[in-house]
């Protein structure tokens, strides 16, 4: 029931048409009540032999069926229209709490899971509220009437009505194929949906890095609004066919009463025969069977709704303090002071104290699951600290605004995958209001110039989902161009010239080399070679620093650091 109360506060922006589609249900409700009154005319007519008030009576019940068929449809178009925009409001803050809650919740969730909850749980709670708007009320008013006239039915008689069985099929399939057609559509339509939500969770860290939420956000609106279009055209054929058929139901229905009375007159049928089909016209709409669906259909929409709303209720661990201040265009010093960290309870690291001076280029090795990404991740705040401080230029980072804080450091992560859009599109990720040139210059800083300028489409290529179409080493580039577009104070390599071969390598080591002069850089690496000409290389082990120094100077040592540089070079070998 608590769900329940809390699905009601998503109808309170809809209410004038909650109150229009709520007129039309009565006004519905009330012209298929109508009914009988003009059929106790007709039967009147009948059995006066009276042709001119039964072809009265007759027109009159074809008209009150035209009427009700124009309340029907905006009484179902208008519930149609609720129920999507409902659903668009879910699942945009569904969308805007993924790529605003902290990293440590998408460790606790399948991509998978959120993405069935996002798409096909909201689905199943849309069709509980259309149900609810279009079925439950309207419904439950007839069957209230129908009660009284109910045990007046002939069963043998309503046989009759399978005369108008044909042309309804006919039409029920001419409208199938033009809703099918429109479902397609708009099955893409989710489909792409679908596919930014699922390309914003697996890339979240790039996201937040380049504090792209706001784009990403509008982008998500935008699909969705697309998506609504489509959505809308195929409920106004739905909403269209219901009162069509509705209609040749009872032009049919009628027209049999009007033979009818015809043949009574003419002393080929009795008046009791006629009544008792009349009364058949009253369970076409079968209300019964149609609340009996809606119950079970309700109860799955609660139950989606609780899914969906262990979601909303998450709650991020990186909070912004009320009173935190943007920060200035940084130099770039860094100090940890006794920084631990631990996911649930599991220790990653443990008392770090490590300064950085503007400009230095920190390596950082160990072993797998040391704690390096750990580390570097917390300086953006896609986690925080369990305990100590983190300080950029003196100030600490909890005090700064997290998007002014990410918007001076730039992340190019170990497994490059870039967003759908084209080859510019993705160099420009971090800086929308780029021009081509500078995307141009950033691409040949990075030495990727040359293999876009390959392409036949050049820099509008698209580079399909998560950049599949495009190698390893050319996704690297590209990622390392829209780094050097950003312009970051601070850069994150986060193992970046990982699983290339030479020749790609060293034309992303050059690369690097021009991105990280004069910026306070963080390189982790396996690869060891590929730090020899860092100012400090940080050794950590079990999540703690145990050695520190140069390349040189910890060769010499004869340490951790050695051990794993003999051991590579021995596999190199």
């Amino acid at each position: 029931m608590q769900n329940f109360k809390r699905l009601l506060k998503f109808l309170r922006p809809y209410t004038s048409q909650i109150i229009l589609a709520s007129i039309c249900t009565t006004l519905t409700a009330a012209a298929t009540l109508a009914i009988a009154p003009l059929a106790g005319f007709a039967f009147q007519a009948i059995g006066e032999k009276n042709l001119s008030l039964l072809n009265l009576s007759a027109g009159g019940i074809i008209g009150i069926y035209f009427v009700k068929g124009i309340f029907t449809y905006g009484q179902d178009y208008l519930s149609f229209y609720v129920s999507n925009m409902i659903i668009i409001d879910i699942r945009v803050k569904l969308f805007e709490l993924l790529e605003n809650i902290s990293l440590d919740f998408y460790g606790k969730w399948h991509s998978g899971e959120l993405i069935s909850r996002v798409m096909n749980d909201t689905v199943v709670l849309q069709n509980t509220f259309l149900i609810s708007l279009a079925s439950v009320l309207p419904q439950t008013i007839l069957l209230i009437g129908l009660l009284v006239y109910i045990f007046w039915l002939n069963w043998k008689l309503s046989l009759l009505t399978l005369i108008s069985l044909p042309l309804i099929i006919q039409v029920i399939r001419l409208f199938g194929e033009e809703i099918r057609h429109f479902s397609e559509r708009s099955q893409q339509k989710t489909a792409d949906i679908t596919s930014q939500l699922q390309e914003m969770i697996t890339q979240i860290r790039v996201v937040k890095s380049f504090t792209a939420e706001e784009p990403e956000l509008n982008k998500f609106k935008d699909e969705n609004k697309k998506s609504f279009y489509e959505t809308m055209k195929t409920g106004q054929f739905l909403s269209t066919q219901n009162p069509i058929i509705a209609f040749l139901q009872a032009g049919a229905a009628v027209g049999i009463v009007w033979y009818g009375g015809m043949e009574i007159i003419n002393g080929n049928l009795t008046l009791p025969q006629l009544i008792s089909f009349a009364t058949a016209l009253g369970i076409m709409t079968d209300p019964g069977s149609t609340l009996s669906k809606s119950f079970g259909v309700f109860q799955q929409g609660l139950s989606s709704a609780k899914r969906i709303f262990e979601i909303l209720d998450a709650r991020s661990t990186v909070v912004e303090d009320k009173n935190a201040v943007p920060i200035p265009t940084i130099v770039g010093k860094i100090d940890f002071q006794n920084v631990s960290f631990a996911y649930e309870k599991e220790a990653v690291i443990q008392n770090i104290n490590l300064s950085v001076n503007p400009g230095e280029t920190i390596a950082l090795v160990g072993r797998t699951g040391a704690g390096k990404s750990t580390l570097v991740n917390l300086l953006p705040r896609f986690y925080d600290p369990n305990s100590g401080k983190i300080l950029i230029d003196g100030m600490d980072i909890k005090g700064l605004k997290i998007k002014s804080l990410r918007e001076q450091i730039a992340l190019v992560p170990q497994e490059i995958a870039l967003f759908r859009g084209t080859i510019k599109e993705n160099i420009a990720y971090g800086k929308p209001t780029a021009n081509f040139d500078e995307i141009e210059n950033a691409a040949k800083l990075a030495n990727a110039d040359k293999f876009i300028n390959a392409l036949p489409e050049k820099y509008e290529t698209k580079v399909g989902e998560r950049g599949a179409n495009l190698s390893g080493g050319e996704r690297q580039r590209i990622a390392i161009a829209r780094a050097i577009l950003k312009d970051p104070r601070i850069l994150i390599l986060d193992e970046a010239t990982s699983a290339l071969d030479a020749e790609t390598e060293m034309l992303i080591r050059d690369a690097l080399d021009k991105l990280i002069k004069g910026r306070t850089a963080f390189i982790i690496a396996h690869r060891l070679y590929t730090v020899e000409k860092a100012d400090k290389v940080i050794v950590m082990d079990n999540g703690k620093i145990v050695e520190s120094g140069t390349h040189k100077e910890l060769l010499a040592k004869g340490g951790l650091y050695k051990y794993l540089h003999e051991i590579q070079l021995q596999n190199k070998a």
